[in-house]
């Protein structure tokens, strides 16, 4: 499993808002046997710049987990309304595979993608290098790099490491960057962008 050393300058943020786990079997065809960890919300302002805005009835989004080798793409929000089937299917995408866990995710996350991949008008999916991590993993990856914080938005549902065949790195994360939306981490000798929808902060 790779696990991206994300958030080396970001804050560590506090506890105030952050996961309260639940076990529970979820019934997905594509996956035996995972546990769901629920996501308390956390409120967030609206972003003051949008680069490439969200228009239409629909927003589609195409995700590649090359730790797991599953994909989606398809439609995620439509006529108004996130469509909670598609919603559920990327939690699964994005789970921790490692843990076993699988966590709400905070779809703004999505709709940042979704901006980040119109702008810089890709053809390819986002290949996901990191996704959800359990508290555990998380726990494993800060003792393999100083740079992972404790109270990572990986473990909030609130993150992701993403890259794409077809786009510089650098260009990922300045487009990121300009929209204002919450942090974002360049990681070029590692090889992703760290995008996450928390305080609005850069590395």
């Amino acid at each position: 499993m790779l696990l991206g050393d994300d958030e080396r300058a970001a804050p560590i943020m506090g506890r105030r808002g952050f996961l309260s786990f639940a076990a529970a079997a979820l019934s997905a065809a594509a996956v035996p046997s995972v546990v769901t960890a629920t996501v308390a919300p956390v409120v967030l302002g609206a972003s003051p710049v949008e680069a490439a805005p969200l228009v239409g009835s629909v927003r589609r989004i195409a995700l590649h987990n090359v730790n797991t080798r599953e994909s989606f793409e398809g439609v995620y929000w439509a006529d108004g309304n996130y469509k909670p089937d598609a919603l559920k299917k990327l939690d699964v995408l994005l789970r921790d595979h490692r843990a076993k866990q699988v966590c709400h995710y905070d779809p703004r996350l999505f709709d940042l993608l979704a901006r980040v991949h119109a702008t810089v008008d890709s053809d390819a999916p986002f290949e996901v290098i990191c996704g959800f991590r359990s508290r555990r993993t998380n726990a494993m990856a800060r003792r393999r790099s100083r740079g992972v914080a404790k109270e990572s938005y990986h473990t909030r549902g609130m993150a992701i490491d993403i890259r794409l065949p077809d786009a510089q790195l650098r260009g990922i994360s300045e487009v990121a960057k300009s929209m204002q939306v919450g942090g974002v981490g360049y990681y070029p000798r590692s090889g992703f962008v760290h995008l996450d929808v928390g305080p609005v902060r850069t590395w």
